[in-house]
């Protein structure tokens, strides 16, 4: 088999959508309308015409249904499957009805209606109607579920990408028989191990976080997976099933290491945009820790770019280390953009220090593209000799992208080695 690429794990919101509008649809009787009902849901769900709610005809055929379906939805009502049928009418409109709503309806009666022995026969339908995207992927995720090995055996050898979304299925609905196929893998599949193993603990992070903190923490002990990626698809669903504080609290139990850095940078990404004086009291009390350096310069970047001031306050209280520099790097980067002229009166007013230096260094990176020869005279006062000659490459290139005769006479007194004025007269494109 050839090498696939693999798509790693989704969310699965769709899915979650399908299935409100399902539940709503469980206490209707029977599935087929009366003409009546057919008539106001197609009327409901032309693109091109208005429906008055209030108008005598629609209050007259909605108290007629209420009879028929039951206790189901406004929207279910008005956008609802119409002539519910066999798969094909299903396909039809889960894909080519012009309302959303009714295709969304459509697709998860769709799903409903899968079982291991159809499952074949429906995908060879999304097939002849070219579905992708979120749709392909649920469709898969499901069948993975529903089917488990069959499943796995059919997308390890289909030419569509399909595997990643029916291994987390598969986790999702059966753990250990998807954690015993990624143990022992065909040695044909060798190569996707990395992949599957995301795969299994995203899904299995649906179905049991513990379960999938620990595989998560075995793979990557083993080299079997991304320790990086997979710990961030469970901390994923940490903060969606949870709150930013209970996500906290599951990316502190992890041990100290690489696993537990990127947990607490992808938990206090999502936290400090929710509350970030909350967040920055949460990781400020690791601040001196190694595996909180990335967290920590989260923080400050997020919050800095809402509240310069603020954020620059908290990083001033925490101890020196790499996120509190990387912090002030930030911040300054990005206040240089909305209010350059307080952001240059905090730095003239900072002590020489390594915090310094990175505050310095990052407002010149940004400043750069708007004022270059500005930039260049702030970039030389870092006192440190490697971070200046980097800062000055990067505003030199700036400088020689607006105005390369002058840029060239700058050059002539710089001070910079040969190879980095070889990198300020061939800039590469801009990275911001």
């Amino acid at each position: 088999m050839s090498p696939r690429v693999i798509l790693t794990h989704g969310g699965w919101g769709l899915a979650a959508i399908a299935a409100f509008f399902v539940g709503s649809m469980r206490s209707e009787k029977n599935e087929g309308h009366s003409d009546a009902s057919r008539d106001m849901l197609a009327v409901g769900s032309s693109p091109n015409r208005g429906i008055d709610p209030d108008s005598i005809e629609l209050r007259k055929l909605r108290a007629g249904q209420s009879r028929q379906f039951g206790d189901r939805s406004e929207l279910s009502k008005l956008f609802g499957i119409i002539n519910i049928g066999d798969h094909d009418t299903l396909a039809e409109q889960a894909f080519k009805h012009p309302n959303p709503i009714t295709r969304r309806l459509a697709f998860s009666k769709l799903l409903e209606s899968m079982t291991a022995e159809n499952a074949l026969e429906l995908r060879d339908k999304l097939v002849g109607m070219k579905v992708g995207g979120s749709e392909w992927r649920d469709f898969h995720y499901s069948w993975g579920a529903i089917a488990g090995q069959a499943a796995f055996d059919h997308a390890a050898n289909s030419e569509e990408q399909d595997l990643a979304a029916t291994m987390s299925g598969w986790a999702a609905a059966n753990p250990s028989e998807a954690v015993a196929m990624l143990d022992n893998l065909p040695e044909s599949m060798a190569g996707q191990r990395m992949e599957l193993a995301e795969s299994v603990v995203a899904g299995l992070a649906d179905h049991d976080l513990s379960m999938a903190t620990d595989l998560a923490v075995r793979l990557a002990a083993e080299g079997k997976g991304n320790g990086d990626r997979m710990i961030r698809a469970v901390a994923d669903e940490a903060l969606r099933s949870g709150s930013p504080a209970e996500a906290a609290s599951w990316a502190e139990a992890l041990g100290n290491g690489p696993l537990k850095a990127a947990a607490m940078d992808r938990v206090a990404g999502a936290y400090v945009r929710n509350n970030p004086e909350k967040a920055a009291s949460w990781i400020g009390r690791y601040a001196g820790e190694e595996f909180a350096g990335r967290a920590v310069a989260r923080v400050g970047e997020e919050w800095g770019e809402r509240e310069p001031e603020k954020a620059l306050g908290w990083l001033e209280s925490l101890p020196d280390g790499r996120g509190q520099a990387d912090g002030f790097s930030s911040v300054l980067g990005d206040w240089e953009d909305t209010n350059p002229v307080a952001a240059s009166e905090y730095l003239a007013r900072m002590a020489p220090s390594a915090q310094r230096d990175a505050a310095v260094a990052g407002f010149a990176r940004g400043y750069a593209w708007q004022d270059p020869q500005a930039a260049v005279a702030w970039a030389q006062d870092i006192s440190d000799p490697a971070l200046r000659q980097q800062s000055l490459t990067q505003a030199g290139q700036a400088y020689y992208r607006r105005d390369p005769e002058s840029a060239r006479a700058w050059l002539q007194s710089s001070g910079l080695p040969a190879e980095a004025r070889q990198q300020v007269l061939n800039p590469q494109r801009r990275r911001r």
